[in-house]
């Protein structure tokens, strides 16, 4: 049963095919489809036919002859067809709905649409359609529903409908439809058939009416008026054409025909262009497209130079034209070039590139992020153009529809193209005086021709708003912040500075009235008064213009030149009193204010009746005003012809404006007389009032009438026949100025010097860091000297480049605050070290220790950074805590400080404190020098490091028999023992100065930031000589003036180094005076009780030691010290004692036994000497360091000196240390070894030679001798072959008491 349904199904399907077929037999079209319908309503065809013929490539309607005759809808749209012929659609009388969209149609021939009678619909849009005529639509008698939308046409020509008696919807809305007067019919006709315009039918142009619906409109609105709006208007080509002479270059302009009146014509430079066969110019006859575009052509066969210029395209018609112009440049076969050039104005940076001759160069604006003018999309991007000209050169340029680079400007033509009226004028003044606030930023001279033009605009309402008054004169005052310059810009461009003085001036008269007879205006830089006077009953008035004093000024500051004029903080007022009583202005002034101008008018001024007739014969208007300086009177011209004779002279006082309004008058009879004080010096002084006739209305001063009648310090005098402007000018460029300091730089002085302070500081640092190990200093002076060099580096550096960065608070404050901190902790660092000195002077000597007691340990160096560093991070952090602004600007002082109350607790108080205890410590410290004259080097102390045994060096020489051998102690130890190669007196001397100089410059820099003029100048000099005393002293005591620093620094130099190493190993030793150590014989005495040793030897013998001692070159002398090695040996003789045997023989012994005194690493070991009975004996602390020689310079030692003779020196031995002793070293890297020698009988000194046996020892030091007991055959001069390298390196053996040299 199933498969008998399936087969029913398929074949009733296949009859439907077939019926389909035999409907349309002969339509054999590809993607054409033929379906039929039963009709569903009466009186139609029973069967209806449907073609659809859509998405193909069909170039033109099908033949009605392959349709069928029932066809009621024929579907062609998406198609190609161009054009529909007459009788396109004959035969096909059933035909209902015809669908034409979405085609290239463009021509519709009379009668295409003929025998269509039954036809209702139509879509004829998005087609190219426009030309349309009546007779198109002639035999669509039953058509209902027309759309033509999507076409080409712009406008619709009268009775088009005139043969669709049955339209009943009509849809044309176009992208180019003209909503004109040519239009208006179709309202009407509309109106009258109850045709419904569909409501998308929107109107493109006019632009007021573009998006209204057609439908919608009255007749009223449309209309033909200007300005022509063409949809369609087009050059070709539209760029600008660079061509050779004698080129071919056709043009077409191509527009929208809009009416019959339309026309085309062609210019150039004004001028009509026609053909013109000879020039090988041609235009064409217009020719009008499809109905709706005109174009003509023009033909420049063969282009002449002349050819160059812009051509230009006029479209009109009845109500209108538009025109498009295209630039032609004619170029010659070598034309030149206009250089690349950068361009910086008020609108940008515009880099213009090499530009052709007789090119216009064209560079778009440049765009701003507070640029609030934003392009609309589509809009045509801004350009500026340049061009340039046939020689090669830049010609024109116009950068006007570019946006202002400084956002400032661009406010302020915002301000100016705002409207005003009664309603905003007061909001809009306050806003404009908020934002002049700020004028001193004003760098372009269109920020001043605006407000010149808004003043300007303001001063009309000045008598209906009451406040619009002092609006003017406040933003008047801010103008005269801005920079002279561009002031002087202004002026010359536009006349803005002249203008916006005469704004001012009007104030007055246009306020005072009947109902107001006084008005006062005060700013920081105008004052105005004016008064309603009656000339019968005047007695004569005097005006003086004051300002303040802050109560934190200088009293003096009525005296100081110009020091009231640099504080333009405080308003300017006026103070009048009326009476015939010239008050002097040098009289004036008060302990809280200062007189700066003073207008006197004498009673004699309306003397004459006949000379003043009031305009209302009872009152007139006089006005004073005064100007803190001529900032807004600058001469634009040459002015030798006006009052300066000759000479450019400048405003050096305020400027002072006196008039009389409402009365006519003449020259006055009695002068008036006006009092300036001057803001500056200069010479040669002028009277002069502002005459603004002068240079075309430019202004200028004018000496006429204007004469000085007294001159006394900074106050002149003068008189005048007549009303004006008044001022006294001068010759500054003569006179020596000296700017004021700090402003945005500092005197050179200071940086110079700054920079040389800087420069030897950190070569001291650099030299005692990276040769740290080798230069004798010890650890807390090393501490203490990089400190202080920092720190001084540190506030002078800080002080240079941030002491006057006022105009940025937050690096004003940082500055401040660094200041402070580096001060303190360099004083404290002077101080620290202050109290080390006194501390190692005073140190009492410690007992000699044996190898089983304890070694000193190292002391912590925290506490000093926590003094030193410490204190002033805590006042600082206090002072910033409590109020962050008591650092920065004080008031109006012009540096980067602190607040005066609290430094004198944060800074003054403790710095004062510092320098006394400072100072104490000096003058204790000089006072145990004194009494201890003893005690002149600072030894090292004993550490808990492992020592190696070095040896000391031991100089020779001989004694001629003109210098005898002294009487007196000698006292030796190896330089390695020394903490600093500078004596003590040397390091207090060094510390007292460089305190001293480090607070004379802190002074002086101080001084030069903080005074006026000419006294800035002497303090920076000042400053620069204390700065480079300071940093060169600090390098040449602390590294110039030491041996070790200069053999660290030759050693740098690999072709120095060997030859000062030479100079080093023979250079003279000294001794603990500074005295030059020669080859004296060493006399000895033994502090301890009972024990004596006689040692002599004639004058030309050696001074023989130790044996270790003989292998150096150097002798070395130093302070007096305890016999460390005497005292052991008298408590403590060990079991192999050695002796040293003296005889009374002319040569040394061939054997001597020597004990050494060794302490950590070897045995202790005594020497001793026996004498006679009663004779007292000595022992020796052997040094361990082979850096025995002390190069003392001349600072450390000033009681060194040279003998004049060759080879002889001075003997090393003092006479006034009869029992010497020594300090107990702080730190010391080797073993302490000391030599003394105490005075003995005089008789003894030249008679004993001696001889040192060593005897026998387990444990003796092997010296270059076979003896296996370590016994030394011969005299020790023989050990003299064995020398230590420059550095006096030494290095040890397998066994701790054998030493490799």
């Amino acid at each position: 049963m199933r498969g008998l349904c399936r087969r029913l199904c398929l074949v009733a399907a296949v009859l439907g095919l077939c019926g389909g077929s035999r409907n349309c037999p002969d339509l054999i079209v590809d993607r054409c489809l033929c379906a039929a319908e039963r009709a569903k309503g009466p009186g139609r065809p029973a069967l209806r036919i449907k073609v659809v013929c859509t998405g193909g490539d069909l170039v033109e309607t099908l033949q009605p002859a392959v349709l069928p005759n029932r066809t009621v809808s024929l579907i062609l749209s998406n198609n190609k067809i161009l054009w529909l012929k007459n009788g396109s659609f004959f035969g096909l009388r059933s035909l209902e709905r015809l669908d034409l969209k979405n085609n290239l149609i463009s021509t519709i021939e009379p009668g295409a649409f003929h025998g269509l009678s039954e036809l209702k619909r139509l879509d004829l849009s998005n087609n190219r359609i426009g030309c349309l005529t009546p007779e198109m639509f002639v035999g669509l008698n039953s058509l209902h529903k027309l759309n033509l939308s999507g076409n080409i046409f712009s406008s619709l020509m009268n009775g088009l409908f005139s043969e669709l008696l049955a339209l009943k919807a009509l849809h044309f809305n176009t992208d180019s439809l003209i909503c004109d007067c040519n239009l208006k019919w179709v309202l009407q006709w509309a109106r009258n058939t109850s045709v419904r315009i569909a409501e998308e039918t929107v109107c493109a142009y006019p632009s007021a009416l573009q998006g209204l619906s057609f439908r919608n409109l009255k007749e009223n609105q449309l209309i033909c008026a200007g300005p022509l709006e063409l949809p369609l208007f087009e050059l070709i080509p539209s760029q600008r054409q660079v061509v050779f002479h004698g080129d071919r270059l056709p043009f077409q302009c191509t527009a929208t025909y809009v009416d019959n009146t339309t026309q085309v014509h062609w210019y150039h430079a004004g001028r009509l262009i026609e053909t013109d066969e000879e020039s090988g110019v041609f235009v064409e006859d217009s020719i009008i497209h499809d109905c709706c575009l005109i174009t003509r052509e023009l033909i420049l066969s063969s282009i002449d130079i002349d050819a160059t210029g812009d051509w230009e395209c006029l479209v009109n018609n009845s109500y209108g034209n538009s025109t498009k112009q295209v630039e032609i440049v004619v170029l010659e076969t070598a034309a030149p070039y206009c250089p690349a050039e950068r361009v910086i104005n008020n609108k940008g940076d515009f880099r213009w590139p090499k530009t052709l001759a007789g090119i216009t160069a064209y560079h778009p604006c440049l765009q701003y992020s507070f640029n609030s003018i934003a392009f609309h999309n589509g809009a045509e991007e801004s350009k500026a153009w340049r061009k340039c000209n046939r020689t090669g050169r830049w010609d024109e340029e116009n950068y006007s529809e570019c946006p202002y680079s400084q956002e400032i400007t661009q406010v302020l033509h915002a301000f100016s193209q705002m409207h005003i009226n009664l309603t905003t004028v007061l909001e809009f003044s306050r806003q404009l005086t908020a934002y002049t606030r700020g004028a001193s930023h004003f760098a372009d001279k269109m920020d001043i021709i605006y407000l010149a033009y808004i003043m300007e605009k303001l001063i009309v309402f000045v008598d209906e708003v009451e406040d619009i008054g002092d609006a003017l004169i406040e933003i008047a005052s801010n103008i005269m912040l801005v920079d002279d310059h561009v002031l002087w810009m202004a002026q010359k461009e536009d006349k803005a500075c002249t203008r916006i003085v005469r704004c001012v001036e009007h104030i007055a008269s246009q306020i005072l009235t009947s109902n107001i007879q006084v008005i006062s205006k005060v700013s920081r830089n105008i004052a105005l008064e004016a008064f309603m006077i009656k000339p019968s009953s005047f007695t004569g008035m005097t005006c003086t213009a004051f300002q303040k004093i802050s109560a934190n000024s200088d009293k003096t500051v009525v005296h100081d030149l110009g020091r009231w004029e640099a504080n333009p903080d405080q308003h300017l007022n006026f103070k009048c009193n009326t009476g015939n009583l010239n008050g002097s202005l040098v009289n004036s002034s008060t302990r809280n204010a200062v007189a700066v101008a003073s207008v006197h008018l004498p009673q004699s001024v309306f003397s004459q009746s006949s000379a003043w007739q009031s305009v209302d014969n009872s009152t007139c208007k006089l006005q004073f005003i005064v100007f803190r300086n001529g900032k807004l009177f600058p001469s634009t011209g040459n002015s030798s012809n006006f009052a300066d004779d000759g000479k450019r002279r400048t405003v050096a006082t305020p400027a002072v404006f006196a008039k009389i309004d409402g009365c006519r008058f003449g020259n006055l009879t009695s002068p008036i007389t006006i009092g300036l004080r001057h803001f500056a010096r200069g010479i040669d002084p002028i009277a002069a009032f502002w005459d603004f006739d002068l240079l075309d209305g430019h202004g200028g001063w004018w000496g006429e009438g204007c004469h000085i009648i007294s001159s006394a310090g900074n106050i002149t005098t003068i008189q005048s026949t007549h009303f004006s402007n008044f001022a006294v000018l001068m010759d500054f460029k003569t006179v020596l100025s000296f700017p004021q300091y700090p402003g945005e730089f500092l005197h050179p002085v200071v940086y110079a010097c700054t920079a040389v302070m800087l420069l030897c500081l950190f070569a001291s640092i650099i030299t005692y860091i990276v040769h740290h190990s080798t230069i004798r200093i010890s650890r807390k002076g090393w501490h203490m000297l990089l400190n202080f060099c920092f720190h001084t580096a540190l506030t002078f550096a800080v002080f240079a480049g941030g002491i006057n960065r006022i105009k940025y608070p937050i690096i004003c404050q940082a500055v401040g605050i660094v200041l402070h901190y580096s001060t303190l902790s360099t004083m404290l660092w002077i101080g620290v070290t202050a109290r080390n000195i006194y501390k190692q002077v005073t140190k009492n000597p410690q007992p000699c220790q044996n190898s089983d007691q304890p070694s000193y340990p190292k002391q912590p160096l925290l506490r000093f950074y926590l003094i030193s560093g410490g204190v002033p991070f805590i006042i600082c952090g206090i002072t910033a805590a409590t109020n962050i602004n008591n650092y920065g600007i004080e008031g109006n002082a012009p540096y980067c400080w602190m607040a005066w109350e609290p430094s004198l607790g944060a800074f003054y108080g403790p710095v004062a404190f510092i320098v006394l205890i400072t100072c104490i410590y000096f003058l204790c410290t000089y006072v145990q020098l004194k009494r201890h004259p003893e005690r002149k080097y600072e030894l090292k102390e004993k550490t808990e490091d492992p020592q190696r045994i070095p040896s000391t060096e031991v100089g020779h020489g001989h004694i001629t028999d003109s210098v005898p051998v002294p009487q007196a102690t000698c006292s030796m130890i190896s330089s390695s023992l020394l903490e600093n190669e500078h004596s003590f007196k040397a390091q207090l001397r060094a510390a007292a100065f460089t305190l001293f100089l480090f607070t004379a410059t802190w002074t002086f820099g101080a001084l030069a930031v903080s005074q006026g003029h000419f006294l800035d100048m002497i303090f920076s000099c000042l400053y620069g000589a204390f700065c480079v005393t300071l940093g060169l002293f600090i390098l040449i005591h602390h590294c110039a003036k030491r041996d070790d620093v200069w053999h660290c620094w030759w050693s740098c130099c690999p072709s120095r180094r060997n030859t000062y190493s030479v100079q080093v190993n023979v250079r003279p030793k000294v001794n603990v005076n500074g005295d030059t150590q020669v080859h004296a014989p060493c006399l000895q005495e033994s502090p301890c009780p009972n024990k004596s040793a006689v040692f002599n030897h004639p004058a030309a013998s050696h001074c023989k030691l130790t044996n270790l001692q003989a292998v150096q070159n150097h002798v070395n002398c130093l302070s007096p010290v305890t016999p460390c090695c005497a005292k052991m040996h008298c408590d403590q003789l060990l079991d192999d004692e050695a002796h040293i045997h003296v005889h009374n023989e002319g040569t040394f012994r061939p054997n001597m036994h020597i004990h050494r005194c060794l302490k950590s690493r070897t045995k202790p070991r005594y020497f001793s000497r026996h004498r006679s009975a009663g004779e007292r004996e000595y022992a020796y602390h052997i040094p361990s360091s082979l850096d025995g020689s002390i190069h003392s310079s001349h600072t450390d030692s000033p009681h060194s000196t040279h003998d004049s003779q060759s080879g002889h020196r001075r003997a090393c031995c003092s006479k006034s240390d009869p029992y010497p002793t020594v300090n107990q070293p702080e730190s010391s890297d080797a073993s302490t070894v000391i030599y003394t020698c105490a005075k003995m009988p005089e008789s003894d000194t030249v008679h004993h030679p001696a001889h040192f046996e060593m005897h026998p020892r387990t444990q003796s030091l092997p010296f270059n001798t076979t003896n296996h007991n370590g016994i030394l055959k011969g005299n020790v001069h023989e050990a003299m072959i064995y020398s230590s390298d420059s550095t006096g390196n030494i290095k040890t053996g397998p066994w701790k008491n054998e030493t490799t040299v």
